[in-house]
């Protein structure tokens, strides 16, 4: 009698636990550790992870597993081991932090596929020979009178087109057919060359600085140790520090091995995979959320395959299958955009360590403006600090003045967009043909609409926000929950016809500066005025390539771009931020203003930034004015010290949530009880969220704090054991270990 084997499974469920399956006598042998498989829960069938064998026997219960993906393992047994950390540090669900780390497309997909009638073609040529081409009918029907084509692209490709299909199908113009579409492997083994626009070329052989050469030694010896070491690049705005990942990487290849370089935000691959591309041509590999689910799959396998030996791309690129990994790189370390705002939420420059460690790689932290977490561990010796304290070919760092709002208000007796020093300044760099960055980090034209009568906020629905005003769509927008309504003729709740628009956001600057510059050729990158990465490096290589005079925008247009002629960066409002309900709110407003300010003065002509504020006197404004980090990072470990917040101590979150306010405050309570006396766990809490209620759910929040992480994360596990025995639903507790907000 043969005995059956079982094997544990990790499913993407939000419950921590493997599930126990047996292996049908045809899959036997060729199941194992790190392969993807199709399996029964309750009624549905999901795909999971073979975690390994199942250390019991589970009886005749067991469920059989219905399909093996593929025989060769998706997640090597070092990755496996990471996924097992990451769950365990960031307590989350081990099936939830696998599927993290799979970004690859299914092996077949179920689609529908639709066509048209002999009624609908013979109404398709009707509608083309005598409509208007812009009407969304007639662009669905040209497409369907070709040929038959998935309904999810149709959708995607034509805007309407759902509505279209809808009525087209009430018409009997319409066929629908389920169909099971196999991929096509030749297409998934898409090259670095075909999902990258390039921007520009990096000139190989440029000289090096003194402290550039300095950095490479450092780096290339960290390389050759083959032993784990974390280096800290902390390099000026435009001191090079591109050059130095280039030419470790190329040492790293020349020695046989492999790389990992990570980027905070999609916004900045296409300008990093251009230069990547033209110094190491098909080694590269690119990965990131912006990419179908074939692109994605087929970068996949050339790094698996060990075809792409470099691998570029966004925080979940530190899971790509690399081998014999070398040198790990987080570009702009500091960056909020490593951290997942969802389960499993990782951080990825963390999660880049840990791995790196595993591997006996180096890993190379480079900003300008080092987190302090990151610099802190500098002065504990567990980082070694490498410097680039000039910019190269020794051009100056841009002169910076800062404009008191108050005062400019009382000699004008206006309230402004723009002070008389950055309007005088715009002017000149328009005259020289010189160009201008303008930021100011809020979407939308109007902060928030109130009623002059009663002074009502109209806010949204669903979360516990006022809605922002976009005036060129003619709604007011939710930015967290995407709700949207019309602009009232009234106040909702008075009836009074009198609006306010209140405050400004970056279209409203763009408005501003066609009026005041109509000559100017303006262009604006936000989430609004970007959608797709098409579009976003379509902007950008405008601008670089002189198309524009004026980029004007959010964050998106102070993070590492390199633009020679821009000689002037202007901030609209330095304050956005500064009074956020967070411990980090200062940093971040250091930061971003330091790197805006970088952006002018990188080419031959010096350049000079412009800082609107109503709080001069604020440390983090005057440090980010002076480009002194260094007096920033002692002021700030100062305050950090004194009111025991990271990096003198661990810190997580647990937010209850509910879309009723009664169980929200019910179950908040019942957990504070349950976790109040933690030994050497200080625990805050619950209190309303900053947000109270996001997405139509009400949340509470704790803050944990702890001297050990052992403690801290007993304290979690207990919570999540807490809700698990009393029935919670799954999606009631949230926990966030390092947490990077705390709204």
């Amino acid at each position: 009698m043969t005995t059956s084997r079982f094997v544990q499974v990790a499913l993407p469920v939000p419950l921590d636990q493997s599930f126990a399956y047996r292996v049908p006598a045809g899959l036997e042998g060729r199941v194992s550790a790190g392969c993807r498989v199709v399996v029964p829960l309750g009624p549905r069938k999901l795909t999971g992870v073979v975690l390994g064998e199942s250390p019991a026997d589970p009886g005749q219960n067991a469920r059989e597993i219905i399909r093996l993906i593929e025989d060769q393992p998706a997640l090597s047994p070092e990755l496996l081991d990471l996924g097992r950390w990451l769950a365990d540090y960031y307590c989350a669900p081990i099936g939830e932090v696998l599927r993290t780390m799979l970004p690859l497309a299914g092996e077949s997909r179920k689609s529908k596929l639709v066509g048209l009638t002999t009624e609908g073609l013979q109404a398709a040529a009707r509608f083309a020979a005598s409509e208007k081409p812009t009407d969304p009918t007639v662009q669905v029907l040209r497409a369907l009178a070709k040929r038959p084509l998935n309904e999810a692209y149709l959708k995607h490709k034509l805007p309407g087109a759902a509505g279209v299909l809808i009525s087209l199908r009430k018409r009997g113009w319409l066929t629908v057919e389920d169909v099971i579409a196999e991929r096509d492997t030749a297409r998934d083994k898409t090259s670095a060359s075909s999902v990258i626009v390039q921007s520009g070329q990096t000139v190989a052989g440029r000289r090096l600085t003194d402290a550039q050469a300095e950095a490479v030694k450092a780096i290339k010896a960290a390389v050759e140790t083959r032993k784990f070491r974390t280096l800290l690049l902390h390099g000026i705005t435009g001191s090079g520090k591109t050059e130095v990942y280039l030419r470790a990487i190329e040492h790293v290849l020349a020695a046989g091995k492999s790389c990992l370089f990570l980027v905070p935000e999609i916004s900045l691959t296409p300008a990093a995979a251009a230069e990547f591309y033209a110094r190491f041509g098909e080694q590269v590999a690119i990965l990131h959320s912006a990419f179908t689910g074939v692109e994605r799959s087929g970068q996949w396998r050339r790094v698996r395959d060990g075809t792409s030996r470099v691998v570029l791309g966004t925080r979940s690129s530190i899971f790509a299958p690399v081998e014999n990994l070398g040198l790990v790189i987080v570009d702009e370390e500091h960056d909020n955009g490593y951290k997942q705002d969802e389960a499993p939420r990782y951080h990825g420059r963390d999660v880049a360590i840990v791995r790196a460690r595993a591997a006996g790689a180096a890993v190379v932290l480079g900003s300008a403006t080092p987190s302090l977490e990151s610099r802190y561990n500098v002065e504990r010796g567990k980082y070694d600090l490498l410097r680039l304290p000039e910019r190269v070919e020794k051009r100056p760092l841009p002169s910076v003045r800062i404009v008191d709002m108050r005062q400019e208000f009382a000699e004008t007796g206006r309230q402004d967009l723009f002070s008389r020093p950055l309007d005088e300044a715009i002017q000149e760099r328009l005259e020289k043909g010189e160009q201008v960055i303008l930021l100011l980090n809020r979407r939308g034209f109007s902060s928030f609409v109130t009623c002059r009568s009663c002074g009502e906020r109209i806010e949204c629905v669903n979360c516990s926000v006022t809605l922002t005003h976009h005036r060129r769509n003619k709604k007011l927008l939710c930015h967290y929950c995407d709700y949207s309504q019309p602009i009232p003729t009234a106040c909702p709740t008075c009836k009074g016809e009198y609006l306010y628009f209140v405050g400004s956001g970056s279209e409203k600057v763009e408005d501003h500066l066609r009026e005041r510059y109509p000559k100017a050729r303006i262009a604006r990158l936000d989430r609004d005025s970007v959608r797709g990465r098409g579009q976003y490096e379509a902007i950008l290589n405008g601008f670089r390539e002189g198309a524009y005079d004026i980029l004007t925008g959010t964050q998106m247009v102070a993070k590492g771009h390199d633009m020679p002629n821009v000689t002037l960066a202007g901030v609209v409002s330095a304050d956005i931020g500064l009074g956020m309900p967070d411990f980090r709110a200062a940093e971040r407003t250091f930061q971003i203003l330091t790197q805006v300010a970088g952006r002018a003065g990188r080419g031959k002509t010096p350049g000079e930034v412009v800082l609107q504020t109503w709080n001069p006197e604020h440390y983090a404004i005057r440090y980010a004015a002076a480009q002194d980090y260094d007096g920033f990072y002692a002021k700030e470990l100062h305050f950090r010290r004194m009111l025991r917040y990271p990096p003198f101590v661990a810190a997580a979150t647990l937010t209850v949530r509910s879309r009723k306010l009664e169980e929200a405050l019910t179950l908040s309570g019942r957990l504070g009880q349950h976790i109040k006396d933690a030994p050497g766990v200080r625990v805050q809490g619950p209190a309303a969220a900053p947000l109270a209620k996001l997405k139509a759910e009400f949340r509470y929040l704790f803050l944990l704090k702890a001297q050990s992480r052992k403690s801290l994360a007993g304290v979690l596990r207990r919570a999540k054991a807490f809700a698990q025995e009393n029935r919670w639903p799954a999606t009631a507790l949230v926990t966030d270990v390092d947490p990077m907000s705390l709204l």
